[in-house]
């Protein structure tokens, strides 16, 4: 067993690690400046995957039964991300087959990152909503205007409980 420290890869971003705990209180906090806003969704619309868990939770606190999601990629198996930038797994035009037209549409997701996912989603869903609000609950210090509500500023790269140990 040897006494020397961990080396520590300089070239990878700091790590926060997190724990279920820590995003159901965000998830709930989010929930909480939804409800006390006044602003009520018709519909919620999950980007996969990490938008799933919180916009479950968010859909049985606000009393949405209208749950939909979209899949985008932005990153390979590596966490590398994609040098074409985000962009949709199945299909171009995936709300053309949800039909999920409503009036106002909340967007989940775990963490705005560059915010070019989300332009293409918001971009994408326009025709789809009268109104369109975003929560995440981590923003990136540059992209804390992308989001209606958030739990967190994050610049750390952000390791959540329920994502596979790589």
């Amino acid at each position: 067993m040897s006494s020397e420290p961990a080396k520590i890869d300089a070239s990878l971003p700091p790590i926060l690690a997190t724990s279920w705990a820590d995003h159901i209180e965000g998830i709930n906090a989010i929930g909480e400046s939804i409800l006390t806003g006044g602003w009520t969704p018709t519909a919620i619309l999950a980007i996969t995957r990490g938008g799933l868990i919180p916009g479950a939770i968010l859909a049985y606190m606000l009393d949405v039964r209208r749950i939909h999601t979209v899949r985008i990629q932005h990153y390979d198996n590596k966490n590398s991300r994609l040098e074409s930038g985000p962009q949709f797994v199945e299909e171009t035009r995936p709300f053309d087959a949800l039909n999920i037209y409503t009036e106002r549409l909340l967007i989940v997701d775990d963490i705005i990152d560059t915010g070019e996912t989300l332009k293409l989603v918001r971009r994408t869903a326009h025709d789809y909503a009268e109104e369109i609000k975003v929560a995440a609950l981590y923003v990136r210090s540059d992209q804390k205007h992308s989001a209606d509500w958030y739990w967190k500023i994050e610049d750390e790269w952000v390791v959540f409980p329920w994502a596979p140990e790589s």
